[in-house]
């Protein structure tokens, strides 16, 4: 069994048991994902950023968009980084610069905030410790953090927070609304535990490690923990953390879904120990990749992840509600399909079509679906989903692709497009990535488009939203001054036990 630092908790391990939904949901199925295909959506600008594929995250801040890269090749092939997009005319997005890529690495997460002036990377190697490489070195798992307060087109690195041999794979940006400037990244890590690590980030040069939590079912798992050929299956997949920071919504890939009280950390000079709250979890069956919470009412977006040749492939992910009434006793409600969740329709196109990355808003929701493309959902009644819109790219493959998209013994030809980021919305317009097609600029048109129109700046990845131009911007009170970039070097103890690492994202 792992033992970790600084403020674990490890309550209610013997307790912390799958809770499942008692009758079947309502599940609504969707339309086919033809290429080509918009309804809901009007397009206004896209580039396929030279058409380099392999496209990765999304960050926007003010006239900035940053596009990460998912390939992690020992020499980085031409154009390799994260795209810096010029998007001041949103029908004409540009590049104008790049931040350059490290051999072995990939830039797989992009948090940015235009009032705090930062853009946040995080990095991760395929090679984690010498026990899974032969003896190679790792390199690369980190977060960089960059000062874009002056021009956003020219970041300038100002620290790095190195995880050492522990891989990170997921963060989400909480920024204090009420102390403006104080900034936390809650990150997943997916091969050593800790499951879970708070970064201080409020002096962006001098970033630091304030909280870890150890997932109650992996603590109670040992080194014995096998969940359908994943050995084992019970960290932590993503978080999405509350307005107001008391609350974080864990997605607990094989574990289901459950609520954190992380209040000690909501508030400068708090007790920074995250506890679940109650018993039990939110369990159907299938990964639960993140769950994010709908503003304003007590129900949750989760998704699912699978690949057509990584994991456990077909059948694939869809879209679940969560009710989080009782936030002690989650319940399931409605769910929202494609068609191509039909096993021999997906192999058919030879994709892989997943729900991947939610964005919500009162009443609708924006998430990117693989070969599924773009999708909006109206959650007005969480036990009945409405598909309001659809937007399937089409386009020429590129070059470099990521194999594990398709059906590894098929002869049909490979699905070209495959929508990956949280959309995010800025000043009513939504931006999302393709992995081989590039970063797209839409409106939406659907049902309630007013919601989605009148955002200032709005994601699923971070908190809190400004869902009006009306909503405050948050601002660093004090400039940075950092002159040469800091490495701060992570010191929590490599656990006993290593997970085997699925590669997805």
């Amino acid at each position: 069994m792992r033992r970790t630092p600084l403020l674990v908790s490890t309550a209610l391990v013997l307790a912390f048991l799958p809770a499942h939904a008692g009758s079947a949901p309502t599940t609504t199925v969707g339309s086919a994902s033809v290429p080509g295909t918009i309804k809901g959506f009007q397009l206004v600008g896209h580039t396929d950023l030279g058409g380099r594929g392999m496209n990765s995250p999304l960050a926007v801040a003010g006239r900035c968009a940053y596009v990460g890269d998912r390939s992690y090749d020992a020499t980085p092939r031409p154009g390799a980084g994260v795209a810096i997009v010029d998007i001041a005319d949103p029908a004409r997005p540009t590049r104008v610069g790049t931040i350059a890529a490290r051999g072995d690495t990939t830039q797989r997460e992009l948090r940015a905030d235009q009032g705090l002036g930062l853009l946040v990377v995080e990095d991760y190697s395929p090679y984690i410790g010498s026990d899974l490489t032969g003896g190679r070195s790792y390199s690369g798992n980190d977060l960089q953090v960059y000062d874009i307060s002056k021009d956003c087109r020219t970041p300038r690195l100002v620290s790095t927070y190195d995880f050492g041999a522990r891989a990170p794979h997921e963060f989400f940006l909480w920024k204090d609304p009420k102390n403006p400037g104080r900034v936390l990244a809650y990150v997943t890590t997916t091969i050593y535990g800790p499951d879970l690590n708070v970064i201080d980030l409020t002096d962006p040069t001098a970033p630091k490690l304030v909280s870890v939590y150890e997932a109650p079912q992996q603590e109670a798992s040992g080194t014995s923990d096998t969940v359908a050929g994943e050995q084992p299956a019970s960290y932590i997949h993503s978080i999405a953390v509350s307005d107001d920071g008391t609350k974080a919504y864990v997605g607990g890939w094989d574990y289901g879904t459950y609520v954190l009280d992380t209040s000690g950390l909501a508030t400068p000079g708090g007790v920074p120990v995250m506890r679940p709250v109650g018993t039990s979890t939110l369990d159907y069956g299938a990964n639960v990749h993140g769950n994010v919470a709908i503003p304003g009412r007590p129900y949750g977006v989760m998704v699912q992840e699978e690949y057509a040749n990584a994991g456990r492939s077909c059948p694939f992910g869809w879209l679940r509600i969560a009710d989080l009434r009782d936030p002690a006793n989650l319940k399931l409600a409605g769910q929202y399909k494609l068609p191509e969740n039909d096993c021999p329709k997906a192999q058919a196109a030879n994709g892989t079509f997943t729900a991947h990355n939610q964005t919500n808003f009162p009443h609708v929701t924006l998430l990117s679906w693989y070969s599924g493309g773009l999708r909006a959902v109206d959650t007005s009644n969480p036990d009945k989903l409405v598909e309001t819109g659809v937007f399937v790219p089409k386009g020429t493959a590129p070059d470099e692709r990521d194999t594990r998209l398709f059906f590894a013994k098929s002869t049909n030809p490979r699905r070209t497009g495959a929508m990956w980021s949280y959309p995010v919305v800025q000043d009513g317009l939504v931006y999302v990535v393709d992995i081989d097609l590039g970063l797209y600029v839409l409106r939406y048109t659907g049902a309630h488009a007013g919601e989605v129109s009148q955002a200032a700046f709005v994601e699923g990845n971070s908190s809190p939203s400004r869902y009006t131009a009306a909503a405050p911007v948050i601002h660093r009170p004090t400039p940075v001054t950092a002159k040469a970039p800091v490495v701060v070097k992570d010191l929590t103890p490599l656990g006993a036990l290593h997970r085997h690492w699925q590669w997805l994202c």
